[in-house]
């Protein structure tokens, strides 16, 4: 029950020895009234406000479509069937991108939002993108400031719980839902995220047509504009004013040539009110307009404008001249913002110097041409860490004479903008794109894979240098979430490159491994998964399925199947790397004595203790001959066979191992090594078990002194020191002073690292383990429910720790006689 460590030793061959293996999960025991040792238990409940905070309104160019508007309200309004319990009012707004989707739900929300207690607008093209909304109206509810940051499946299950349990009147709107069908590469499971509540309608605005589906009724298909209001949405965007029958005839030349599509209208009437010229002679732009198309018809081929529609592309090819002629910069911008997310593009991620305002890294103006260099970086360098990555500098793809500091990058938003190019989010300081300018400015580059190639890279290192600059503990889980969408995105992006151009080398991989880390680290281990699979796809087909760095990459996929509780997959892919590893190195090379000691590592979180211990005493075996009884791997697997000797119940062996082994590490290494603290940690643990409580006792208050010593009173292997210390305190009968640093313990671990990390689960397990044996159940009870939920969601329902937290949370639940 109490932490013990495991050392690992890592697939790159070093020694070290991390943080504790053990579990993570989720469920929700969230009160957003006051907690229940509060002493404003009897406060009345503050009503939620809306999300966004600041208001959100059509453009104010839009042109009202009231028969969609109110087919929208007329569906909201329409009683439910009463054969079908429990049903919520959905209204599905579909058409093509560019069509004026968002708008139309902005316009209903705008006319009827004070029917609502409150209103909600939520991103919706990714799970991502729907958890970092939902964390922020998590944020609005009251008193969840109370509690630690929570995890995305956390916040959503305390979201619909709230929803679910209060009166009121809520309106939700999903915008760009696109990805609705379970064979998308990118599908979303909206309906995962739809409170049960009769209070609540729903709007869901996507490009797929499958829309229709999710509504209770028949939804609202958003077509082309009509003639009358294509004609007045461009008058407002030229901003112009004009009854002349000449100038209108006209501009319904030009309506019909951008197919009364709302966002071709839009960019084309915007571009006109930046030329003063052609507001007084509109025949001009068409003449330019169709010089421009006959010429992009000539060059681009047919599917690529078939998708976008012609008379779209061309006017996002005038305004990109016209962009280019002021500020070239700006649309090499906009070409490298193609390969991230387009909402939510913060200034942050672009590695601004707050003092100096300029863009962090070497020399701006490099050529742009040294980009190419990265696809010859060599794959036998280390790819575990993104900072072993050595690029030129990220902003020579702007091929600027000039220094790309923060105001030049300001002037390039600020003129995409005028040009309708981008949106700025001022309350969130950020810049958004719509979704079809966004594909659009990748596909232009499509047919030149060099150039594609470089952007992808470009994009791609300023993403990991902020990866660099948020990665210690005090970057806030909500900052590491926000950059999720964008990771995922250029990594889809290097999908996208993959089908179509070969890498000449393996290089750009090693910048997905450290994005899959990152992943890793902030519990997304479906992302992680997903990129370690395609990683492992690539490096197979490139340098074979028996390369050295292939077979890294399976360990790596291995590791994250492991901490998903994927079990028997990740044992599988073990062994299958170990059998080619003796096969093609031997059975006493060094690094098939690391993969040997992976896979039993592996088979004892399994529970398979006794294949585990004999892998690990024949491995220990051949490691005292070959390398030496005091090489780092050898005290490692020593370590590691002391554990699962205490696990299959051999305390005295285990025991004997570890005063074995503390000596040698006392002396190689010192006596305030992390290493040699391990191994006092896991000593004590075992002295505990066995009954020796006062040198138990002993020895965890001298390696806690040490550890806030010299690693802080917040350093995870501080936070396991007390965590162990408490364990032993309260077999002593300390009880008041094992709960007081249990939950202290948990609650800096929730916080440093997170609810769904496996340390804190395992105190939040402790505390509970505890509070039950004094007697304490409903506490324990809650505890325990939110442990099981978590571990069964991430390790799976057969992990041992999964089903230790369930047996205890089944002996509560007997001894109050709930019914489970």
């Amino acid at each position: 029950m109490a932490s013990s460590t495991e050392f690992h030793a890592p697939v790159t061959g070093h020694y070290n020895i991390p943080a504790p293996h053990a579990s993570h999960g989720g469920s929700n025991n969230f009160y957003f009234n006051a907690p229940s040792n509060s002493t404003n238990t009897n406060s009345p409940r503050r009503p939620i406000p809306s999300y966004p905070l600041h208001s959100i309104a059509p453009t104010k160019t839009f042109v009202q479509r009231p028969a969609l508007r109110e087919s929208i309200r007329e569906q909201l309004l329409r009683p439910l069937d009463v054969n079908r319990p429990g049903e919520v009012k959905k209204v599905g707004v579909w058409g093509m991108g560019g069509a004026g989707k968002s708008q139309l739900a902005l316009s209903y929300l705008a006319y009827y939002r004070t029917e609502y207690d409150a209103t909600f607008w939520i991103q919706a093209d990714q799970a991502a993108s729907i958890d970092r909304d939902f964390l922020a109206i998590y944020r609005l509810m009251p008193q969840s400031s109370f509690l630690p940051p929570p995890a995305p499946a956390e916040v959503k299950l305390a979201v619909l719980s709230w929803f679910a349990r209060e009166s009121g009147k809520w309106l939700l709107v999903f915008d760009g839902a696109d990805y609705l069908l379970k064979t998308d590469r990118d599908y979303v499971p909206l309906s995962e995220y739809f409170p049960a509540s009769s209070n609540i309608h729903i709007i869901i605005t996507s490009r797929a047509s499958i829309a229709k589906a999710l509504s209770t009724f028949e939804g609202v298909p958003v077509g082309d504009l009509e003639e009358s209001q294509s004609v007045e949405l461009f008058l407002n965007c030229a901003e112009m004013q004009s009854s002349q029958e000449k100038v209108l005839s006209q501009v319904k030349e030009i309506v019909h040539e951008m197919g009364y599509l709302a966002l071709a209208i839009n960019i084309a009437g915007k571009f006109v009110s930046q030329n003063p010229r052609l507001r007084s002679n509109l025949s001009e732009y068409l003449t330019d307009f169709r010089r421009r198309r006959h010429n992009l018809l000539s060059e681009k081929p047919e599917e690529l404008i078939e998708r976008y529609n012609h008379s779209v592309m061309t006017v996002w090819e005038t305004s990109y001249s016209a962009v280019y002629e002021q500020l070239p910069e700006a649309c090499r911008l906009l070409t490298l913002l193609s390969f991230i997310h387009n909402e939510d593009i913060f200034l942050e991620m672009f590695g601004l110097d707050s003092e100096s305002n300029s863009i962090s890294g070497p020399d701006s103006a490099a050529s742009t041409d040294a980009i190419a260099v990265l696809d010859s970086i060599s794959d036998s360098d280390a790819i575990s860490d993104l900072r072993s990555i050595s690029v030129i500098p990220w902003t020579s793809i702007f091929k600027s004479q000039i220094d790309m500091d923060f105001h030049r990058l300001e002037e390039c938003f600020s003129l995409l903008e005028k040009y309708s190019l981008c949106q700025s989010q001022a309350t969130r300081n950020s810049y958004s794109i719509h979704r079809l300018i966004h594909c659009w400015g990748y596909d232009r580059k499509q047919g030149d894979g060099d150039e594609i190639k470089k952007f992808w890279h470009a994009a791609s290192q300023f993403l990991k240098e902020y990866l660099e600059a948020i990665g210690d503990s005090s970057s806030t889980p909500a900052s590491k979430l926000r950059l999720v969408p964008h990771l995922v995105e250029n990594t889809q992006s290097y999908r996208r490159i993959s089908k179509t151009f070969l890498w000449d080398q393996c290089g750009p991989l090693r910048y997905l491994e450290g994005f899959a880390q990152f992943f890793s680290d902030i519990g997304r281990w479906q992302e992680a998964e997903l990129v370690h699979t395609e990683v492992l796809k690539d490096k197979s087909q490139t340098l074979g399925n028996e390369h050295p760095n292939t077979l890294t990459a399976m360990e790596n996929l291995a590791t994250t199947l492991l901490t998903r509780g994927q079990l028997s997959k990740a044992a599988e892919i073990q062994r299958e790397v170990l059998q080619k590893k003796q096969r093609i190195l031997g059975n006493e090379n060094p690094h098939t004595l690391i993969a040997m000691g992976n896979l039993a590592s592996i088979l004892r979180s399994q529970g398979q203790l006794s294949a585990s211990a004999e892998m690990q005493r024949e491995l220990l075996l051949k490691l005292q001959r070959i390398l030496g009884s005091e090489h780092p791997y050898t005290l490692t697997t020593t370590n590691n066979l002391a554990l699962t000797l205490r696990d299959q119940g051999q305390l005295s062996e285990a025991a004997e191992m570890w005063r074995e082994l503390l000596p040698k590490l006392q002396r190689i290494r010192g006596s305030e090594h992390p290493d040699t603290l391990t191994t006092m940690n896991n000593l004590a643990i075992t002295l505990r078990d066995q009954g020796q409580f006062d040198e138990a006792v002993e020895i965890s208050k001298d390696v806690l002194e040490k550890s806030r010593r010299i690693l802080g009173n917040e350093h995870p292997d501080t936070l396991l020191s007390m965590h162990n210390l408490a364990f032993i305190l309260d077999d002593q009968g300390q009880f008041d002073g094992a709960l007081g640093i249990l939950r202290d313990v948990t609650e800096k671990r929730a916080r440093i690292l997170g609810n769904e990390h496996h340390s804190t689960l395992l105190s939040m397990h402790t505390l509970a383990f505890i509070l039950n044996a004094q007697g304490q159940f409903d506490e324990a009870l809650g505890i325990f429910r939110d442990v099981v939920d978590k571990r069964a969601r991430i390790l799976g329902n057969k992990h041992p720790d999964t089903i230790s937290s369930m047996q205890l949370l089944s002996e509560i639940l007997s001894r109050k006689r709930i019914v489970v």
